[in-house]
């Protein structure tokens, strides 16, 4: 935090900036038990007028009141119209301050680095360890079939964290399981789980054994019986696809983000063109195996392609200072996002299942740090490429706020689309006079029906963030093509999945 007792309040004070630390965890508490969660932007905003009675009184915080410049800080964040802002580049922990907002710099066990950097002593331990996983006996709980298996196939203990707030937490503790399997490998017990960093080309490594492939060594459904080797689109194809879904778009466009929602995208209304379209897009682009989520994971390129995923979310999360529970509820809103912060709040919703019940025994509170209380981080990419943050932008808000209009790009979104009629994975084809101009995709199991997350999340929807350019003077329309093609070809009608509609907006910029 930025906020130091000095002679004249800020001026322009932010949410992120200052004011969700003015409080300390003790004043949080205290707060909590009367009804008021100060870690919420919404109700710091909503209660902001009794909370500055209380503070200018020196009634709050209780025995530790605030100096006066902190308390015009407070009154310009009302007067400013509450702006959200961005965190500060460096902060630092002042007397007030409730934490750092970055996590503490301590030695770690596990560093991930880019699989394309690891010394030829890593790779061969690499190697090693996963090779004895593929080759284990499929009972035992660290061979490569049972942590593999725990994607979905083989029923009946299918699991599917997708498109839901639990999505990164939930991979976050698989990896964890993943890597202690390959550690369990007498002399592999220093090995750590590589990324792929998907923004640049297809690692040579990964083209060959023991990364190239794996064959089952029994069946796990009657479309993938003992023997079905994995395989993918060939090399130079997941180069023009992962073009062509706009993958380091979206993935820049994650980055820019700070609220949790944007972030991920998708759940809540949020817009669909962040990291979860970036990991769905990214399966698809990949293929053949990883576009299906009833096997993806058997493909061993699954592994450093979600350790990838997972570095993003560190990386984002020491950007926004959310890498404590505190933190991380700043970025939240729980009223249009309410499940989001319930995973984090409510003892029944922490399950990350199988991982809670069963080794690593990790739920949503205890991935949170992945430094702290995990010991891993990640090694930087061989190109790094850092992505400031954003103005907010939205198609929609309450006429009591400010905006500006961003005239030269326009959000399209394809809505209505019920998932639930589309037999596994598909794409979404957005065309002007007949031409794609622009793709997404949805990952998500052919027995969609059978998953209660996608059932809880039947209507899906896509969005396009485009020049105003791209989408003038033409027609607009839009081609959806299943993966399973043998259903009803690759064209799946419209009427099927419930008329989905587009629409065209002006994105508007708040502060």
């Amino acid at each position: 935090m930025t906020l130091t007792s000095t002679t004249a309040p800020v001026t322009n004070p932010t949410w992120y900036g200052q004011i969700r630390d003015l409080f300390t965890s003790v004043d949080r508490e205290h707060m909590a038990r009367l009804g008021l969660d100060l870690a919420s932007y919404n109700v710091m905003m909503d209660h902001a007028g009794n909370i500055y009675q209380q503070v200018a009184a020196g009634n709050m915080p209780r025995g530790n009141p605030w100096p006066a410049d902190w308390v015009g800080t407070f009154l310009n964040w009302m007067n400013n119209g509450y702006p959200k802002g961005t965190p500060p580049a460096n902060a630092t922990e002042t007397n007030f301050a409730a934490r750092s907002l970055f996590s503490v710099a301590a030695p770690v066990g596990r560093v991930r680095k880019d699989i394309t950097t690891l010394s030829s002593y890593e790779l061969d331990l690499l190697k090693k360890a996963f090779s004895a996983l593929l080759d284990k006996d499929p009972s035992d709980p660290n061979s490569y079939f049972v942590q593999a298996g725990y994607h979905w196939l083989p029923a009946p203990n299918t699991y599917c964290m997708h498109h839901v707030p639990g999505y990164n937490p939930w991979h976050r503790a698989y990896l964890i399981s993943f890597e202690n399997a390959l550690r369990s490998v007498p002399g592999c017990e220093s090995v750590t789980l590589p990324y792929w960093d998907i923004t640049t080309p297809f690692p040579d490594v990964l083209k060959s054994p023991p990364f190239d492939q794996y064959i089952l060594p029994q069946a796990v459904g009657p479309k993938y019986p003992e023997g079905y080797v994995t395989t993918r689109f060939d090399y130079d194809q997941i180069a023009q696809n992962l073009v062509q879904y706009g993958v380091t778009a979206d993935i820049n466009r994650a980055m820019s983000k700070t609220d949790w929602e944007d972030f991920h995208g998708y759940w809540s209304d949020a817009d669909y063109d962040t990291i979860i379209a970036a990991h769905d897009s990214g399966h698809n682009s990949i293929g053949l195996t990883m576009q299906h989520q009833e096997v993806a994971a058997f493909d061993p390129v699954f592994w450093f392609f979600h350790c990838n995923w997972d570095r993003l979310f560190w990386e984002w999360q020491k950007k926004m200072g959310a890498t404590d529970l505190h933190g991380l509820l700043t970025t939240i809103n729980g009223v249009s996002d309410p499940l989001s912060y319930q995973i984090f709040n409510d003892a029944a919703l922490q399950s990350l299942n199988p991982f809670t019940s069963n080794p690593p025994e990790l739920n949503t509170l205890s991935i949170i740090d992945s430094v702290n209380q995990l010991d891993v981080d990640y090694a930087p990419p061989a190109a790094a490429s850092p992505v400031d943050f954003l103005p907010k932008t939205q198609r929609t808000l309450a006429a009591s706020r400010g905006f500006s209009v961003e005239a030269d790009q326009v959000n399209v979104r394809v809505s209505g689309v019920n998932r639930l009629k589309i037999p596994g994975s598909f794409s979404v084809h957005l065309q002007k006079d007949g031409k794609t101009i622009a793709s997404k995709a949805l990952f998500q199991p052919v027995e969609v029906q059978t998953c209660a997350n996608c059932v809880a999340n039947a209507l899906a929807h896509f969005d396009f963030k485009l020049p105003i350019t791209a989408v003038q003077g033409g027609q607009l329309s839009v081609w959806v093509e299943p993966v399973n093609k043998d259903f009803i070809g690759d064209r799946f009608p419209q009427k099927l999945m419930g008329n989905p509609t587009i629409e065209v907006h002006l994105l508007l910029e708040t502060q």
